[in-house]
């Protein structure tokens, strides 16, 4: 199949029918609301042109969630778009009435608010080298306003990518305002298998001993909580230092990706999970004065082995792996195309290193690439790369290499090899619940396997087969505080966090810290950042204050014991220890004297700035303890 084939046919069975379209690498099924009305799309998104499913076909990979458990009535799934403002109306006999563009007009009588949806038209188009399907819904005459709402998908022939515009009229004398955004609910996956995320976004970055503001572009995990069906929700800061802007996602189990690139200015950026999907939400401010027209959108590629993205064009990719030594450059094409790729790498002083350029073709899961050396001096390199094709540059990155420990990562340097961990929290403590599901989180994510049940930890009879157990407070029966130490003595990692209560003080010298007074946590105000203790391992990758503002709001100042490893401080006056390491006969354990949620909602944990350096700091603690690391 070489070109653009578009059908109109029921194809769930619904009653209504769906526009298909499908070339060589991808089939598309758009919505067409005929018979089926509110009961299905509800009163929320747009409802015509509804990107339903969206699948790239040589790995048969669905990109969105087709249907959703769906508690606020909004049928949330696949790619919605929507037009925030209700337009007020002249009111009716029963009460007021509002115009909601991409729906319809909703009256208000006796209490309870009804529909009239506005009629919506499609058609297809051939416009040069690509095919159109547009979608549109217009009203010439209501009351003080006439306008029309299209959204234009297009198509090329053999190309694995399609772009969508879309087309705000105001033919009427009554200026329009409104917010615009655009959900993409992809699957979520579970840990291990999560998902992955990239965002650029400002970021302060640590290579070895050099500090600097940059723009992150790292590959994170979408989903860090057990349940994966939690809500949790938070702002995306999206860089816009580059024209436009752009994410790029990927399943757990494939090389597939999805690469957005924005076509207009978000006003701003969140992103939530719930219930086995995850979607970014791009939002704008749109304008558009009485006989005017505003026109945005996106451009979407896909693909396979496109994961370190830092770079997107309207039809293209340009990822930078660092491996063996190499750059690995990569020019990811939604069309087969020859071009010149070429690399040059600069060493820390800004001196060449090395230039190479690779002549080829890149296409969809087969990109172009060249792999170049990177010096064995310094913290980092500066990699430049181009991708010209046709005579004209395509695509241009200079991106910062590290050469040492990157830090905060989403990476921890070990895998926990699916061994088995302990995670419990005190019950007695204020939403204990938040510091279990945090340590869990991350035991997933580093590989280890996390025993769980639920919201409520169980404690096994026998510690046997465990690689380590993590603690919070007294979260082990005090009767059985001999059996866990002759567990840590014989070979068991034990990570324990604030409070320092009962079980610390029957453990007595296990411990590396000594809560000072009765050990309770207290708030900090204001709260705490870290600072470098001794040198260790797991703390060298983490950002430390002044550039990183952790936030810490409950602690327990502690001394630590005779032969203990301070490796973390508190940043207080008396630079309290915060984490210390010690080892008890063939085991090893680790003290942190604050709880592991500190003191922080749950939702925080799953976005990869703050949650992508408290990963780096329990994740780091617990492959230590469990002698992966």
């Amino acid at each position: 199949m070489t070109d653009v084939v578009v059908q109109f046919e029921d194809v769930d069975g619904d009653g209504d029918r769906e526009v298909v379209v499908e070339n060589t690498w991808l089939r598309m099924v758009l919505r067409f609301p005929e018979k089926v009305g509110e009961a299905f799309y509800g009163r929320r998104f747009t409802w015509g042109g509804r990107l339903q499913s969206l699948v790239y076909k040589p790995t048969g990979r669905e990109y969105f969630m087709p249907e959703m458990i769906d508690p606020e009535d909004v049928r949330p799934f696949g790619l919605p778009d929507e037009l925030f403002a209700h337009f007020p109306l002249e009111p009716g006999e029963g009460g007021k009435r509002e115009l909601k563009m991409g729906v319809g007009v909703f009256s208000e009588e006796g209490g309870e608010t009804s529909l009239e949806p506005l009629p919506w038209s499609w058609r297809e188009e051939d416009s040069g080298a690509e095919k159109a399907v547009i979608f549109r819904q217009e009203c010439g005459d209501l009351g003080e306003y006439s306008f029309a709402y299209e959204k234009r998908y297009r198509f090329r022939a053999d190309s694995a990518w399609f772009a969508l515009d879309i087309a705000w009229e105001n033919p009427g004398g009554k200026d329009f305002s409104s917010e615009w955004d655009i959900h993409s609910f992809h699957q979520s996956g579970a840990p291990p298998r999560s998902s992955w995320f990239m965002a650029p976004k400002r970021a302060w970055v640590s290579y070895g001993d050099t500090r600097m503001r940059a723009v992150l572009k790292e590959a994170s995990p979408i989903f860090a909580t057990l349940d994966i069906n939690t809500y949790v929700a938070g702002r995306i800061a999206w860089d816009l230092d580059e024209e436009g802007w752009w994410y790029a996602l990927g399943p757990g189990d494939g090389e597939e990706f999805y690469l957005l690139r924005g076509r207009f200015e978000p006003f701003r950026g969140l992103f939530w999970h719930a219930w086995r999907a995850f979607t970014p939400q791009g939002i704008c401010q749109v304008e558009v004065p009485a006989g005017e027209r505003a026109v945005w959108g996106f451009d979407v590629t896909l693909g396979e082995g496109g994961r370190n993205f830092v770079k997107a064009a309207e039809d293209c990719g340009l990822t930078i792996d660092r491996e063996d030594g190499l750059a690995r450059v990569g020019v990811h094409s939604a069309g087969q195309r020859w071009g010149l790729l070429s690399v040059r790498v600069m060493d820390q002083s800004g001196a060449v290193f090395q230039g190479i350029e690779e002549e080829g073709s890149a296409g969809p899961g087969s990109p172009l690439r060249a792999a170049a050396a990177l010096p064995e001096a310094g913290d980092y390199a500066v990699v430049s790369a181009s991708f010209q094709h046709g005579g004209q540059v395509a695509l241009q990155a200079r991106e910062t290499v590290p050469l040492k420990a990157q830090r905060p990562t989403a990476r921890l340097p070990f895998d926990g090899g699916e061994a088995r961990v302990l995670v419990a929290s005190d019950r007695g403590l204020v939403d204990g619940e938040v510091d279990y599901l945090h340590l869990c989180s991350h035991s997933l994510q580093c590989g280890f396997e996390a025993d769980w049940s639920g919201s409520e930890p169980q404690i096994p009879e026998s510690l046997r087969g465990y690689a380590a157990a993590c603690l919070v407070g007294d979260a082990w029966p005090l009767e059985r505080a001999g059996e866990l130490r002759c567990w840590v003595e014989a070979g068991g990692g034990l990570l324990l966090c604030a409070p320092f209560a009962r079980l610390a003080s029957t453990l007595d010298d296990l411990v590396p810290l000594q809560a000072r007074g009765d050990g309770r946590l207290q708030r900090a105000d204001p709260e705490l950042g870290l600072q470098r203790g001794t040198p260790h391992h797991t703390s060298e990758r983490l950002m430390l204050d002044p550039d990183a503002a952790v936030g810490i709001a409950q602690w327990s100042p502690a001394i630590a014991r005779p032969g203990a490893l301070v490796t973390l401080r508190f940043n207080d006056a008396d630079n309290h220890p915060a984490v210390a390491l010690s080892e008890a006969g063939k085991g090893r354990v680790a003290a942190v004297a604050t709880r592991s949620a500190w003191g922080e909602e749950s939702a925080y944990v799953i976005w990869d700035g703050w949650g992508q350096y408290h990963r780096a700091f329990f994740g780091g603690l617990i492959g230590w303890v469990a002698r992966r690391w």
